[in-house]
């Protein structure tokens, strides 16, 4: 984390960059969209292998992939666990219908899956900010807390698109328009 002038800058910038994009983000959630049941698997898909290159591509210091010991991967195991919780959850909080007049499936997001994304973003902050203070005196590897929050959000948004098809499914299927 960046301290002095600077930071200050930075931080409001962030600021007001993020708060547009999280009440666009907020407003678009809140209103019934198609849910397009083909293309679920596209995001988690493309996320894991975002994240697995995360993982196992060599870092641009280091030429060679890095090791990692059987307590770094407990922390990732752990860490997925946790996401693969938290997308269960805020995949339950989705409503999924159909339309009425169409026959198409929708999906709205519940109040509690704005308020997971929220957490998520001030977990990151304060995360961000404890590291760069204690990281030296806690004997924290800042990469592999990256690599776990990486992991997390992988599991997040996949295990929440896994629950949200078997769900449609189910919803199509009660529907009898599958």
């Amino acid at each position: 984390m960046l301290h002095g002038p600077n930071s200050t800058y930075i931080t409001l910038f962030a600021i007001v960059i993020l708060l547009p994009l999280m009440y666009r983000r907020i407003r678009k959630m809140s209103r019934p969209q198609p849910l397009k049941l083909g293309w679920l698997w596209m995001r988690p898909a493309l996320i894991l292998a975002v994240c697995a290159v995360a993982l196992f591509a060599p870092q641009p210091d280091h030429p060679v992939v890095r090791q990692l010991t059987a307590l770094d991967w407990s922390w990732l195991v752990a860490a997925g666990a946790a996401g693969a919780v938290g997308g269960w959850y805020m995949g339950r909080t989705m409503a999924i219908d159909v339309h009425p007049d169409d026959g198409t499936l929708m999906v709205k997001g519940g109040t509690a899956a704005i308020l997971v994304i929220v957490v998520l973003i001030l977990l990151r902050f304060g995360l961000r900010a404890g590291v760069a203070m204690e990281a030296e005196a806690w004997h924290l590897d800042a990469l592999l807390i990256s690599d776990a929050l990486i992991v997390f959000s992988a599991a997040l948004f996949t295990v929440r698109s896994l629950e949200m098809y078997l769900r449609a499914q189910r919803v199509m299927r009660a529907s009898g328009k599958a």
